[in-house]
């Protein structure tokens, strides 16, 4: 039985983690940017194909060891799904489990699934399947191996699973339904059949879309599960990510397109249903188009992230005098145009409660004196600083902002521009760079933030940045771990995991005629997406 103490607080963090989308905007009508989309109108025949552009391809679609944001667009919830997934609160609510519970002071986590779920190759759904699946994620996933310690999930009986902490887990249900690296479920079988770079080789879930095709740099095709089992209620709107999911579109094709200006034109063109990240510069065009839907929603944050393992960039007055240095309100331009915001706190503006104003003295300081002078006292030689980017996103852009900046106060710059899948090759090779740049989709709770894990491209195994992360996570009250977290961001912004300069948005727009795309968080959801042609 929980205690009064621990339901307060599992309320309390439940109405901690804010709506993901509080800055979401549409110039159409179609999108439903808040609580979900309705489910597809009844006997209603809709056109079997819905092709969805996208400028960007992942390395491989298994979400438990790959953070790629366009992999998730594609699969998660959509092939895969969690034992729990995030309501329009960003609250975490059941998914594939009927319920779950908190004891022992939070450190015990009990989850029951629901029974009769079928995966795609048939087979039903066992708590065997579940333990195998959230173990595998927990080993690739440095935030949840962080948090969790050596605690392992365990079977119970068939239909129920566990997790014994030493310390807290009550962020635990908000990192499974909110992680950059989704806690998919798959089959045992399936965990135990790698390639030789770790991946999943079979694309099992018990998602209502299965995987069909993957055509190398041409598209990724999803074909329609006919024995999937839903859950919520058919015809009720979704709430968030959650609910009754119809799959109203026989095919979902993500068709690889080679740039925005592309993209932009063959939605223009109807070659395409849905177009992802459009650009800045197209986005006011297309919003002017009658036959279109545009929506814009702030979508997550930039990251610089330094090599802390070896190079010039593991000394911290190296890093530091590049902080000093930055305009990042130039650098964010070269890439987004006017699709970003400003902002020191390494949270996003869907989740308020988290925000934080510590170590914004060190944030957009751009003093090259200072930054000169700091290199100076420290002895440097001027060695070359290596920058790892990619041509994603004009985020090829940033680099060379960044490398005027530099320049100007003394420091030789490479970049080395490659494409997306490329660049999340090389960031797991320290010898390639001395830093790189991404970009983080917006989390419920900063305990998901991955360049927090030691093990996470960068290596930020800080002994003091460590301890504080582990002290929020296990932290017994919400109050301790907001305390917590003020006191990270803070050292952060001294020892820089990251530099964060801000904040981007992401652009989307589709068809008129598109009907059910769900907006709630981190772009277009297609589970009840569709044109109806009767």
């Amino acid at each position: 039985m929980k205690s009064k103490k621990l339901k307060r607080f599992l309320a309390l963090v439940l109405a901690a983690a804010m709506s993901l989308t509080a800055c979401s905007g549409s110039s159409g009508t179609q999108s439903s940017t808040g609580s979900g989309t309705a489910s597809a109108p009844e006997n209603a025949t809709y056109r079997e194909t819905l092709h969805i552009a996208v400028t960007q391809q992942a390395p491989s679609l298994d979400l438990h060891k790959n953070s790629s944001l366009i992999a998730r667009q594609i699969c998660d919830g959509t092939v895969w799904e969690k034992l729990v997934t995030l309501n329009s609160k960003a609250e975490a609510v059941p998914e594939l489990a009927e319920k779950y519970e908190a004891t022992n002071d939070g450190k015990t986590l009990t989850f029951t699934l629901r029974k009769g779920v079928k995966f795609h190759d048939g087979s039903e759904m066992k708590a065997d399947d579940v333990v195998a699946s959230m173990n595998r994620w927990i080993e690739g996933f440095s935030s949840a191996k962080t948090m969790v310690g050596d605690a392992r999930f365990t079977k119970v009986d068939d239909s129920t699973v566990k997790i014994d902490g030493k310390t807290s887990l009550i962020l635990l249900p908000a990192m499974i339904a909110g992680a950059a690296q989704p806690a998919s479920i798959t089959t045992a079988a399936a965990c135990k059949n790698e390639d030789s770079n770790g991946f999943l080789k079979d694309y099992i879930g018990t998602g209502p879309y299965k995987f069909s095709e993957w055509k190398q740099d041409q598209y990724v095709k999803l074909e329609r599960f006919d024995g999937y089992v839903p859950y919520g209620t058919k015809g009720t709107e979704m709430d968030g990510w959650s609910g009754y999911k119809a799959a109203p579109t026989k095919i979902l094709q993500f068709d690889l397109v080679a740039d925005q200006a592309t993209e932009s034109a063959g939605l223009e063109a109807g070659q395409y249903d849905v177009a992802f990240n459009v650009s800045y510069d197209d986005f006011d065009r297309l919003t002017n188009n009658p036959n279109l839907t545009t929506v814009s929603s702030q979508m997550g944050s930039v990251a610089f992230i330094p090599n802390h393992k070896q190079g010039i960039a593991s000394k911290q007055y190296f890093r530091t005098a590049v902080n000093t240095a930055l305009d990042c309100d130039e650098v964010l331009r070269a890439a987004y145009g006017g699709g970003y915001e400003l902002g020191s706190s390494y949270m996003d503006a869907g989740q308020p409660f988290w925000k934080s104003e510590a170590g914004k003295e060190n944030y957009n300081q751009k003093d090259l004196e200072k930054a000169k002078k700091i290199l100076t006292d420290n002895g440097y030689k001027g060695e070359p600083f290596t920058i790892l980017v990619s041509t994603l996103n004009k985020m090829d852009n940033m680099g060379i902002a960044i490398k005027s900046q530099l320049e100007k106060i003394g420091i030789p710059v490479k970049l080395t521009v490659v494409d997306w899948a490329t660049l999340t090759e090389y960031r797991k090779d320290p010898t390639k760079y001395d830093m790189y740049i991404t970009t983080f989709a917006e989390v419920p709770v900063p305990s998901l933030k991955l360049y927090y894990g030691a093990a996470y491209p960068g290596w930020s195994n800080d002994e003091k940045l460590q301890t504080l992360f582990k002290e929020m996570t296990s932290a017994p009250t919400l109050e301790e771990a907001k305390a917590k977290w003020d006191e990270l961001q803070g050292y952060s912004w001294e020892y820089l995991p990251i530099i964060c300069p801000g904040h981007y948005m992401g652009m989307f727009a589709w068809q008129k005629n598109v009907t059910g795309i769900n907006m709630y968080s981190g772009g277009p959801k297609f589970w009840n997406a569709g044109i109806v042609e009767s």
